[in-house]
């Protein structure tokens, strides 16, 4: 049986203090999902996962195979996280084998060896920011006093991430994701030019762009997408590429 002792109730609620000393998202994520298995009794891992811009990111799990079934679930948009996220209300498995809802999903749980789990809402304002998804290696861990225990830990870490600003520093990340991404397709169609007018390797027309960055002090990215949009052609950026440090301007 679970006992609630009065140094566990104080530790839970100091819990929300934890974090504001964090200056990343990512680590801070990181030390809540760690918090998560060392407070909540039977909880042996846990995820962050935190929504932006309407697409939800795993950005920290104690166990890799939590990754890996956070990555089942949002591929498939089935699963316990999936709807706390959707509904803004905590999913309960008790026993992944016997559990009828999400069956693929609680499926590869049991193989994993996590047999039951609780996703909980974070929230820093009306909807949720994201949930903390508590796992198990054995079925019921999650009921009686360590699902209140559980409940508590959510809503403590709710405010934590909201005191830490860790929600802004996450979708900051994604955002850099998401320039990143594009500043690389970008630079694969540029290497794609470069290949088809000057007959050279896609490895040799990278060179060729970064190159071109160092001698015109522009980004790569911004060299390739001049390129692309015809303001430049395949001739200037070997141009660029073949002259020497500081002797070349920038048309």
């Amino acid at each position: 049986m679970v006992e609630v002792t009065q140094e566990l109730a104080e530790r839970i609620s100091e819990v929300a203090l934890l974090l504001e000393d964090d200056d990343e998202g990512d680590p801070a994520l990181l030390r809540l999902s760690a918090l998560g298995v060392e407070l909540v009794p039977g909880a042996s891992g846990a995820a962050v996962t935190i929504t932006a811009d309407g697409e939800a990111h795993t950005f920290a799990a104690s166990d890799p195979r939590i990754d890996e079934l956070h990555r089942l679930q949002f591929a498939s948009g089935q699963g316990p996280a999936v709807e706390t996220l959707r509904y803004n209300e905590a999913r309960h498995v008790r026993d992944t084998s016997t559990e009828q809802r999400w069956p693929t999903f609680c499926r590869a749980a049991t193989q994993a060896g996590l047999h039951s789990l609780i996703a909980l809402p974070l929230h820093t304002g009306q909807q949720p920011a994201g949930a903390i998804t508590l796992y198990a290696d054995r079925p019921g861990a999650f009921s009686g006093a360590a699902h209140d225990i559980a409940l508590l830990f959510a809503a403590q870490g709710s405010t934590a991430v909201h005191n830490a600003g860790v929600y802004g520093a996450c979708r900051q990340m994604v955002d850099n994701l998401q320039v990143a991404l594009e500043a690389r397709a970008i630079i694969e169609q540029a290497k794609g030019v470069l290949h088809a007018k000057l007959g050279i390797s896609p490895g040799e027309a990278f060179e060729v762009l970064s190159r071109s960055s160092q001698n015109t002090n522009q980004k790569v990215r911004v060299v390739a997408a001049r390129l692309v949009r015809g303001e430049i052609d395949a001739r200037q950026v070997r141009a660029w590429a073949s002259s020497r440090n500081g002797n070349s301007r920038t048309p």
